[in-house]
C-alpha cells in the first residue's frame, strides 16, 4: 500500500492551498489515502507585526486534528518514510498502469510565480469538489447564507509593504497594490454599467489604513469572517478585482466562474483553463483598449441580488 502526504508550508491559507490541493486531487486520481500534517502553526509575525488577521486557521477543514491527533499522524508519516521509498513532488497526474507499493508521495512545496496553478489548472472541476469536501460544514454553512458579491475586491495588507515614493511597482514583490489603482478599475466598471455597482472590501487591513477607496460610494467592508469564508465569498463575487502578489486572491479568482481583473504590472499564466476564460475574462482592464469579453461580462451583471446564499453543495460548485 502507498500513501500520500501533504506537509502544509510555514505560510498562509493560499499557499497552504496549493499542496493540500495538489495531495488531494492525486490521491482521487490515484485512489489513494491522504494524510496532511503542517496544520497546527505558532505564527508569531502577524502578532509582532500587529496584524488584523492573525492566520489561524483551526477548524476549517474536516481532515483537522487535536495537537495529539497530528502528533500521531506525523510519528506514522515518520515511520513510513523509514519503510517507503519517498517521491516528492510527483505530477497530479493518474499514474499510469498498477500504482507501486510501499511509496510515499509527498507535496509540501509552493508554485513559482510564474504559473501559480500549473498542477491543478487541468483538474480545475475536481479541485473545487475535493476542496468543499474537506471544509467544515460550518464553513460552508457561514457561505451559504451570505449574499453574493457584485463586485469582489482584495486588498492585500498584513505582511505587505507600502510602495516607495518614486519605486517602480512592477519591478518589486511582496508590495501593497497602490489604493488608486482599484479605485480607477472600480470607476471603469461602474462607467462601463452605467450604475455605481456596490463593492464588497476583502482586507486584512484596518478600515483607518485606507485613505481614499472609502471616498468611493456603496463601498462596504466585510468584517467578522473565517478566513476561509471571506476567500469563498469573494470567489463568487459577479467580477473580482484580485490584489496582485496575494494568492488569497489568486485563489478566489481559480474557483470563480466570473471575469477575474489582474494588475497589468504582474502577468503571469493565466490560472483558469481556456474553457473558463473563454466565457469569463482573466487578465488586466487596460484603460484605453478594454477587452470586449470583459465588458461583455460587466453588461451582463445583475445588479439586483437577492440578499440570500446558496441552497445546495451543488449550487455553490456552479457558481
Amino acid at each position: 500500500m502507498s500513501i500520500v502526504v501533504c506537509r502544509l508550508p510555514k505560510a498562509g491559507l493560499g499557499n497552504h492551498l496549493y499542496p493540500l490541493m495538489n495531495a488531494l486531487v492525486f490521491g482521487k486520481l490515484n485512489n489513494l489515502p491522504v494524510i496532511v500534517i503542517g496544520y497546527h502553526q505558532l505564527k508569531i509575525g502577524p502578532y509582532l507585526r500587529k496584524e488584523k488577521i492573525k492566520r489561524k486557521y483551526n477548524g476549517y477543514f474536516t481532515f483537522q486534528k487535536n495537537i495529539i491527533g497530528e502528533t500521531l499522524d506525523k510519528v506514522r508519516v515518520y515511520i513510513l518514510t523509514k519503510l517507503f521509498e519517498i517521491n516528492k513532488e510527483p505530477p497530479v497526474e493518474k499514474i499510469a498502469g498498477k500504482v507501486p507499493s510501499k511509496k510515499i508521495y509527498l507535496f509540501e512545496k509552493l508554485p513559482t510565480y510564474h504559473n501559480y496553478f500549473i498542477h491543478l489548472k487541468g483538474h480545475r472541476q475536481l479541485v473545487k469538489e475535493l476542496l468543499y469536501s474537506v471544509i467544515n460544514p460550518a464553513i460552508l454553512a457561514e457561505v451559504e447564507k451570505s449574499p453574493k458579491p457584485l463586485i469582489g475586491l482584495h486588498i492585500r495588507m498584513g505582511d505587505f509593504r507600502k510602495l516607495k515614493q518614486g519605486e517602480d511597482f512592477s519591478k518589486v514583490g511582496h508590495v501593497r497594490t497602490p489604493e488608486y489603482y482599484f479605485i480607477e478599475i472600480v470607476n471603469a466598471i461602474r462607467k462601463i454599467y452605467g450604475e455605481n455597482l456596490p463593492v464588497s472590501l476583502f482586507t486584512d487591513g484596518y478600515r483607518h489604513e485606507f485613505e481614499e477607496i472609502f471616498s468611493l460610494d456603496k463601498v462596504t467592508m466585510i468584517e467578522g469572517n473565517a478566513d476561509i469564508v471571506d476567500l469563498l465569498l469573494l470567489s463568487r463575487s459577479s467580477i473580482l478585482i484580485a490584489a496582485n502578489g496575494s494568492t488569497f486572491s489568486y485563489w478566489a479568482g481559480f474557483l470563480a466562474n466570473a471575469p477575474l481583473i489582474k494588475h497589468p504590472d504582474h502577468l503571469h499564466a493565466p490560472f483558469r483553463p481556456d474553457e473558463v476564460n473563454h466565457h469569463f475574462y482573466e487578465g488586466p482592464m487596460l484603460q484605453d483598449a478594454i477587452d470586449p469579453l470583459l465588458i461583455k461580462n460587466i453588461r451582463s451583471i445583475i445588479s439586483q441580488q437577492p440578499n440570500t446564499g446558496m441552497n445546495t453543495l451543488n449550487k455553490i460548485l456552479n457558481n
